[in-house]
C-alpha cells in the first residue's frame, strides 16, 4: 500500500502527525509512506519532502492508496478533487501546531457532512488507514471538480506566496 501524508504548508511544527507517520512506517515496512513534512523534521523510514509543488502534490495524492492531510481547506479540497475521501488530522492550537483552532472546527464540519474522516488520536489514525485499506470502495467519492471559489482563490494565493521566486 502507498500512504501519502501531508502536514500542509503552515510554519508551525506538526510533530504529532509526523510521529504517527513514523510509527506507521515502522509497524508496516511493507507499505510505502511518503510525507510532505513542512518545517517539521521528517520521520525515519519514509520518503520525504519539505514541500511539493502543486502538480507534484497532485501526483502524490493520485498515486496513493490512502491520503492523510492536515485540516487546511486547500489540501482537503485537493484530495477530494481526485475522488478520494481524506483522513484529516487538524492542527491544534493547544499543542503549538497552529495559531488557533480553525482547522479543528473545519475538520468537525467535514466529519459532520461526510466529506472526510477526521481523527484526533493515533489509534483513530491507524484504524482509519486500516479501514481504507480493507474497504477502498468506501473511500472513493465523486471528484469535487469545482471547489468553492473562496477556497480555490486561497489555494492560488498560497501557491503564489510559497513558490515566489
Amino acid at each position: 500500500m502507498r500512504l501519502f501524508i501531508s502536514a500542509g504548508t503552515d510554519h508551525h511544527h506538526f510533530d504529532r502527525l509526523m510521529g504517527w507517520a513514523g510509527n506507521w512506517a515502522d509497524a508496516h515496512p511493507e507499505d510505502t509512506v511518503v510525507v510532505q513534512h513542512g518545517t517539521t523534521p521528517p520521520p525515519k523510514g519514509v520518503e520525504a519532502a519539505e514541500l511539493f509543488r502543486r502538480d507534484e502534490m497532485r501526483a502524490q495524492i493520485e498515486s496513493a492508496d490512502v491520503v492523510v492531510i492536515s485540516g487546511g481547506p486547500g489540501g482537503v479540497m485537493d484530495v477530494r478533487a481526485t475522488g478520494r475521501r481524506p483522513i484529516v488530522v487538524a492542527r491544534r492550537h493547544a499543542l503549538g501546531e497552529h495559531v488557533d483552532d480553525h482547522q479543528h472546527a473545519f475538520a468537525r464540519h467535514l466529519a459532520d457532512t461526510g466529506l472526510a474522516v477526521c481523527v484526533e488520536t493515533e489509534d483513530e489514525f491507524a484504524a482509519a488507514i486500516d479501514d481504507a485499506r480493507a474497504r477502498p470502495e468506501q473511500w472513493r467519492v465523486a471528484p469535487d471538480t469545482e471547489p468553492p471559489s473562496g477556497i480555490a482563490r486561497i489555494g492560488q494565493l498560497i501557491d503564489e506566496l510559497v513558490w515566489r521566486d
